[in-house]
């Protein structure tokens, strides 16, 4: 049913008079009453009686005044929802984290949501590697992430710096550097080859700049999996810093240094996504980064 068609049998319903209606409308007598016979052939049945008295609503006519009241104020609705979304104040976005950010990630969605309130922002807890291609294959949003090693496609704006940490049983004293060795007498625990490519290759790296090779005892398929078996004085393991305090004192976490220890965790986006809501959110995180 054509709005602009109900819109205009709404003012002359309210008028009740073709003249002062079409002056409302800035129309000539002759196209409102057209407007209307066009109106009147799509529901089937007249919605006027014209006399003296003006025009006065038909059964008809009362009963689709009642109706396009309904499908007018929806119309407005979804109107008013298009250019706040075209406005980047409403809409979805699918946003993951990974365990560094994982105090920062929710208190940075948080307040761009207390400013934003009619968005609504799904969230998934996903390694980075998983992230970038999620990204590049259009099915996420946004993710708070390490960065990309390949940056083609991808933007990443950098949040803070994570390091590496060794982590031990909280009954276990930390060994000198020069003797991780007597830690293979325990053994270490570590993310399943694939789950956690980003994370391997960076301890991987640490490992040869430090002349060790763990012994692997066991894999789990998360990291916070990989901690609770810490905890539980079965292994040692190397975790992100950050992320492994995030998660309480169960364990004892030693920063690690060196040029291998430590790399940039941040936002990543589409770079050609052109999505309002979702650049609206990027400059929000670029305000609260600065």
């Amino acid at each position: 049913m054509d709005l602009k068609l109900l819109r205009s049998f709404i003012l002359l319903a309210d008028a009740g008079h073709y003249g002062k209606a079409a002056d409302k409308l800035f129309v000539t007598q002759s196209t409102l009453t057209k407007q209307i016979q066009a109106l009147e052939t799509s529901v089937g049945g007249e919605l006027f009686e014209r006399g003296r008295h003006g025009a006065r609503l038909t059964v008809l006519g009362k009963l689709l005044k009642k109706e396009a009241h309904k499908l007018l104020r929806l119309s407005d609705e979804v109107d008013a929802r298009m250019r706040r979304a075209n406005a980047g104040l409403a809409g979805l976005l699918d946003i993951a984290f990974g365990i560094s950010t994982l105090i920062l990630a929710p208190r940075l969605i948080a307040d761009f949501r207390a400013g934003t309130p009619d968005c609504q922002i799904m969230l998934d807890d996903l390694p980075s590697s998983e992230q970038h291609q999620r990204l590049l294959d259009g099915r996420l949003d946004a993710g708070f992430c390490r960065a990309p090693g390949d940056a083609e496609g991808l933007s990443f704006m950098p949040l803070l710096e994570e390091r590496l940490a060794l982590v031990l049983p909280l009954a276990m004293d930390e060994p000198p550097l020069s003797r991780l060795s007597v830690l293979n007498d325990l053994g270490f625990v570590a993310l399943s080859p694939g789950r956690g490519s980003g994370l391997d290759a960076q301890i991987l790296r640490w490992c040869a700049a430090s002349h060790f090779e763990p012994r692997i005892i066991q894999y789990a398929e998360d990291i916070l999996t990989v901690h609770a078996v810490v905890a539980a004085g079965l292994g040692a393991a190397f975790l992100p810093l950050q992320g492994v305090e995030a998660l309480g004192g169960r364990t004892r976490q030693w920063q690690l240094s060196g040029p291998e220890s430590r790399w940039p965790v941040g936002l990543c986006w589409r770079s050609d996504d052109r999505n309002p809501l979702l650049l609206r959110f990027v400059d929000h995180i670029r305000a609260m980064a600065h």
